[in-house]
């Protein structure tokens, strides 16, 4: 009888190669942010690790940087171990100094590598990280951990490749928008780990350009997914007597809610009977909200601040919203829009969205699935709220084909099982 979990091996008859053995390595997979699943600011990446908890993956996340309290329990809190501990923390300063000790040469030979970071603020973070790297290392050895895979090609993949050098343990990177700009050893990384994913098609060429065309190997295009229902959510509201438009995301430059703003007092000059939410918070909130007070935009746009992730999700499946809008610009400092997740969302819920043509957006709707419009154009934003809110059945469709385009490239269960596929051919035999 053979052992649970590995075949009989017996020889073959004569003239046959021997049946081969299969090993059943068990997938114990750390993921590395910067503060999730603590906090707000990075709750797209929730659902990922969800879908990757239900697969049965043992998960195990340690935020680099933890702050804030534990803000996402979406479905039944799947998450096998959250491990919290501050970057400078006496566990972390103890990893520091047993790996210094055990392992001076790998140590040595990290610090010398950590000083290539680029810009001096790079190398500042890296080195003031190295620690938590360390410990990190003391953590997979300790669990077991067959692979490592970090969201973000700065300090959270700076821990990861400290971990793997001081391990021997394969490790992985997400690279999303301005992560790759920032170039934080990004040749290195891209050298050293077994795969890179890029989220878009102008990160990949992004990635490529920094790293080199040799490094595409290494590169593979897998973006974020959203969960989607096979069937178009009909409750979707698309009309109403008092409609309601919302843009969620973070309270940034590059989100473009200033024209948002502009496109709201137009629309009200023209007598259209509306309301918009706007859900998020960040840097801009003070401006938006002195803009939002100069426009006399008091009783049509609301500030609902930052939600859970599970709250959006209610809110855009709920049919309250009657469009999602999503003005993103091009900073003049080089700031694009990647794959903006929420716009994914809205689609999957059967919301008909209104983008700019900037980042990576044409990744994800074009003239079929949603309207697109110039950046930094207020009037042309508000032309393309009016004709959404006054045709509903132009509406209804580009929501039905954004629907259908979200379940046939962006499903969240298809997108995970490229990414558990890269990472089970590093941990083969």
């Amino acid at each position: 009888m053979g052992t649970p979990g590995f075949p009989d091996h017996r020889p073959g008859e004569k003239g046959q190669a021997p049946e081969r053995q299969v090993i059943i390595i068990p997938r114990k997979l750390m993921y590395l942010t910067v503060t999730a699943p603590l906090g707000r600011p990075e709750a797209f990446l929730i659902p990922e690790m969800n879908c990757l908890a239900e697969r049965g993956v043992e998960l195990t996340v340690i935020p680099v940087r933890p702050a804030g309290r534990l803000e996402h329990r979406d479905g039944d809190g799947p998450f096998l171990s959250t491990i919290v501990s501050g970057p400078w923390s006496l566990a972390v300063w103890r990893s520091a100094l047993s790996w210094s000790l055990k392992a001076p040469l790998r140590v040595a030979g990290l610090l010398c590598l950590l000083l290539k970071g680029g810009s001096l603020a790079n190398k500042v973070k890296n080195l003031l990280l190295l620690p938590k790297g360390m410990f990190i290392a003391e953590k997979v050895q300790s669990l077991g951990i067959n692979h490592i895979h970090a969201h973000w090609a700065s300090t959270p993949s700076t821990c990861a490749l400290v971990a793997s050098v001081l391990t021997g343990v394969g490790w992985s990177f997400t690279a999303h928008r301005w992560d790759i700009k920032n170039n934080n050893l990004l040749p290195e990384k891209v050298s050293r780990c077994s795969f890179v994913r890029v989220v878009s098609s102008h990160g990949l060429k992004q990635v490529t350009k920094i790293a080199g065309r040799e490094s595409g190997i290494r590169v593979i295009l897998s973006p974020l997914g959203v969960e989607v229902n096979p069937e178009f959510p009909e409750k979707s509201s698309l009309g109403g007597s008092k409609p309601i438009i919302g843009a969620v995301g973070s309270l940034t430059a590059v989100k473009g809610h200033r024209y948002l703003l502009q496109a709201c007092r137009l629309l009200a000059d023209r007598g259209v009977n509306f309301r918009c939410l706007i859900v998020g918070d960040g840097p801009e909130r003070g401006s938006l909200l002195r803009l939002a007070d100069r426009l006399k935009l008091g009783g049509v746009v609301f500030f609902v601040g930052a939600l859970t992730h599970d709250r959006v999700l209610r809110l855009l499946r709920s049919g309250i919203l009657s469009l999602l809008v999503h003005p993103s610009v091009e900073t003049p400092s080089d700031e694009h829009e990647g794959v903006p997740v929420a716009v994914m969302e809205a689609m999957a819920g059967g919301v008909p969205v209104i983008v700019t043509k900037t980042g990576s957006v044409p990744d994800l709707v074009d003239r079929d699935t949603g309207v697109i419009v110039p950046p930094e154009n207020p009037a042309a934003l508000a032309r393309a709220i009016r004709s959404l809110l006054s045709d509903p059945d132009r509406s209804r469709s580009l929501a039905k084909a954004a629907h259908r385009r979200i379940r046939e490239r962006f499903e969240l269960n298809t997108n995970v099982n490229v990414l558990l596929d890269m990472m089970d051919m590093d941990t083969m035999p």
